[in-house]
């Protein structure tokens, strides 16, 4: 039964499609990895969190939608006298957007299909309400929340379409819903895998992935589409940001089976999964700058607005 932000969210088994932080066609990638996931692919998502909740328009009042579709300044997002905005961070993961709304003054929920991460941002950031709960089927009334942030969510969804008409449908009118992707081949961390999976002779297995009924372009002209189709007011841009971090940190992750890397890693036998380590530590190394993995990574950030 859905409910209203402050009441007690109902327990949620996770989606049958694995939810939004899992392969959608394999079910491999993130439960019992959470601390793997927290040191590795959490951190290189962390730069878009400040530009995410900057484009939700949290805890400012003179923000207008990034990249503008039509110029004309759009109203601070609206909290209808009721004080605090109200937040519901969509795919949580280890608490980053959620932990920093909190910093900014929002009143955030936050859900995860997947028990380990619940229990994590729970104990990460108290301040918030942490759900077990998931896409599709969300237990929250529509037009629910001032903010919907979804962070690298999309991706991950079996059927992104519905998923992201779900999302829109939670925010209320004069609210926003702001949501991340990482676009197809465009940033450092897609070449350098790319990389990897051409010299160890790798090809990815056709189970990861989504059927083309169901997928979309990772492109900033997809994106905005896929946002548009719900009715929002909608602009997209690409954010960047430079990641640093430990020289085997994106090795770490993909060979716990983490995202769509991660199931193509685990889908090898062990001596291919030697190949690509050796073909990872040859290209990475390019990457390294004073023993430390430096590059500059893109985004793509798509904002909707509910008039």
């Amino acid at each position: 039964m859905p409910h209203q932000p402050g009441q007690p969210a109902p327990h949620r088994p996770a989606p049958s499609d694995g939810g939004p932080l899992r392969d959608p066609a394999t079910g491999v990638g993130w439960s019992d990895v959470t601390a793997t996931y927290a040191r590795t692919f959490a951190l290189l998502c962390a730069g878009a969190v400040e530009p995410l909740l900057d484009a939700a328009g949290v805890g400012r009042d003179d923000l207008s939608l990034r990249g503008a579709a039509s110029g004309t300044p759009a109203p601070a997002t609206g909290t209808g006298g009721r004080g605090r905005t109200r937040l519901l961070d969509v795919g949580t993961g280890t608490g980053s957007v959620a932990a920093a709304a909190v910093v900014r003054g929002a009143q955030v929920t936050a859900v995860d299909p997947d028990a380990a991460m619940v229990a994590w941002t729970g104990r990460a950031v108290p301040e918030a309400e942490v759900a077990r709960a998931g896409l599709p089927g969300l237990p929250y009334d529509e037009g629910a929340f001032d903010v919907v942030v979804a962070g690298f969510v999309v991706n991950h969804l079996a059927d992104p379409r519905a998923g992201v008409a779900e999302l829109a449908g939670l925010v209320a009118p004069g609210g926003r819903l702001a949501v991340t992707i990482w676009p197809s081949g465009q940033n450092a961390q897609s070449r350098l895998w790319a990389a990897v999976l051409a010299d160890a002779g790798v090809v990815t297995p056709p189970s990861v992935g989504l059927p083309p009924d169901r997928d979309f372009p990772r492109t900033l002209d997809g994106l905005t589409d896929l946002v548009a189709a719900t009715g929002l007011e909608v602009a997209v841009e690409a954010v960047r940001w430079t990641h640093r971090g430990d020289p085997a940190s994106l090795w770490e992750g993909a060979s716990a089976g983490i995202g769509g890397i991660g199931a193509t890693v685990c889908a090898q036998d062990d001596a291919t999964r030697l190949r690509l380590r050796a073909a990872y530590d040859h290209h990475v190394a390019a990457l390294v700058r004073d023993g430390e993995l430096a590059f500059e990574t893109e985004a793509l950030l798509a904002v909707g607005r509910r008039r």
